[in-house]
């Protein structure tokens, strides 16, 4: 069983680093080493980049074996790599980088608040294929019924490009906001008004967590954020069609303890 993804304190990690056991997914992922798509190698370092800069920045220990992995499939080899943070408002920042046989590339990057804080949830995912981006979804899910007035008025100020093609969300997307972009981009332009869209969304969480004070543990409205944050993980939790490739390539409870416990672990009690 995988256990719940901990987080390492900066004397700690200094240790680690000093013995030589930091692992890859303690540092940035070298997103050209496995993916080849300008779209998730720009969204990948884009993202990271602004991690770092994060007041309290620091590493979070992914379980042995989680930070590269390696399986088949029918298509070719699967290639897999995790990096993940921790930072003042944010209980857990992942990245997740994939590739699958020759052409199929997967960023997943997502960014979940400390309930303490009222924040949405910056979620991302691009898959590309051969070249072209088949899907392509941004949001900030709200943790509260609304998200904040002032984040709200900012989201609507934004500038958002005409895509031609959006894309319908799942029978789960209700933990999604009004203001989610789920598309299939068509061509450079599409892809790079979907880059600035994401950036400017992460960028307007980061204002906001700047701008913003924690509540206490036991404020209702933490309890509240803690309870919408344990239902966006398990609906996504649901998703089967993450599931059946996950278990295509290492099988099913590689693929349930997986996606519970380093895609979507839930906020501790």
């Amino acid at each position: 069983m995988i256990s719940a993804v901990t987080r390492l304190s900066a004397p700690l990690a200094q240790l680690l680093r000093r013995s030589g056991l930091w692992t890859p997914a303690m540092d940035n992922v070298d997103a050209a080493a496995i993916c080849t798509h300008p779209l998730v190698l720009n969204l990948a370092r884009n993202f990271q980049d602004h991690w770092r800069k994060l007041e309290q920045c620091r590493p979070l220990a992914l379980p042995r074996g989680m930070e590269r992995v390696k399986g088949a499939m029918d298509d070719g080899p699967v290639q897999i790599r995790n990096c993940c943070f921790s930072a003042r408002g944010f209980r857990k920042m992942h990245l997740e980088l994939a590739s699958i046989g020759p052409g199929l590339n997967i960023l997943h990057a997502v960014m979940f608040p400390d309930p303490c804080w009222d924040l949405p949830l910056f979620g991302c995912d691009v898959v590309a294929a051969r070249g072209q981006v088949s899907a392509a979804v941004v949001d900030l899910s709200p943790t509260a019924e609304v998200l904040s007035p002032s984040l709200n008025r900012q989201l609507q100020a934004l500038p958002r490009p005409e895509f031609s093609e959006p894309r319908q969300l799942p029978p789960w997307g209700d933990i999604f906001s009004t203001a989610v972009c789920f598309i299939r981009p068509r061509g450079v332009e599409e892809e790079q008004g979907f880059q600035e869209l994401a950036v400017g969304y992460l960028r307007l969480l980061l204002a906001e967590a700047g701008r913003i004070s924690p509540d206490s543990p036991a404020h209702p409205a933490t309890v509240a954020r803690r309870a919408a944050q344990l239902r966006y993980c398990r609906q996504q939790q649901c998703n089967d069609k993450t599931k059946r490739v996950l278990a295509k390539a290492f099988g099913d409870p590689w693929a349930d303890d997986y996606i519970r416990h380093v895609l979507f672990d839930e906020p501790a009690a």
